[in-house]
């Protein structure tokens, strides 16, 4: 005799016989997102030009896209910033899918993430080409994130300001923001980042001050 099969059932069993894709399966499907989804402007623009008025709320990254990345790729896409910074991160962390990071990096930046912003300007500071844009670029992008609270933008900033490079030397501005580094708590790296710098001023100052002429 004849069985009808109900076509529910018929959707749950095909859902059921899919197999898991493999950690590899998973990592490569993540990367074809990426690389067929990232806009010119993710790749090449700069993030001080997308840092936002406010902080977007950003759930816990640190574990976020473990063993799901390629649902980590369509949560960015989707305008998921917690997805887009893990999984940023995740590429990063591998020299073969590093450059794939950048626009990652950007995309978070623009839907609101601070650390976003801050950690593609680093990517563009380490760049070859384009030194006297990248540069302009770099050090906006720091003042900005640091302007709204981001302690790695305020020691990256401060660093500007003692370097003198892209932006005029200022060392009493340079502590300032330097302080402002450390809202995090002292064991924050950047905070740690921060205060050797701050060292570094101390020791300058007073070796100014103890040189021959000095008053």
């Amino acid at each position: 005799m004849f069985r009808v099969v109900p076509f529910a059932l018929l959707l749950l069993g095909g859902v059921a016989c899919r197999r898991p894709l493999t950690p590899e399966e998973d990592r490569a499907q993540a990367l074809d997102i990426v690389r067929s989804r990232v806009s010119v402007v993710e790749r090449e623009g700069c993030p001080a030009d997308v840092v936002p008025d406010r902080p977007a709320e950003k759930k816990d990254f640190t574990t976020y896209c473990d063993k799901r990345l390629s649902w980590c790729a369509e949560a960015c896409f989707g305008s998921d910033v917690t997805a887009c910074y893990s999984l940023a991160l995740v590429l990063q962390d591998d020299k073969q899918t590093r450059d794939w990071a950048e626009p990652l990096f950007y995309r978070s930046c623009a839907l609101g993430d601070m650390s976003g912003c801050t950690n593609r300007a680093a990517g563009l500071q380490v760049e070859k080409e384009g030194a006297a844009w990248r540069l302009k670029c770099v050090a906006l992008t720091y003042e900005r994130t640091c302007a709204r609270g981001d302690p790695w933008g305020c020691a990256m900033h401060g660093l500007e300001l003692v370097q003198g490079k892209s932006v005029p030397r200022d060392l009493k501005k340079a502590r300032e923001v330097l302080g402002r580094a450390c809202a995090l708590g002292d064991a924050d790296p950047a905070c740690k980042a921060a205060k050797g710098l701050v060292s570094q001023i101390d020791a300058y100052e007073r070796d100014q001050a103890q040189a021959p002429g000095t008053k």
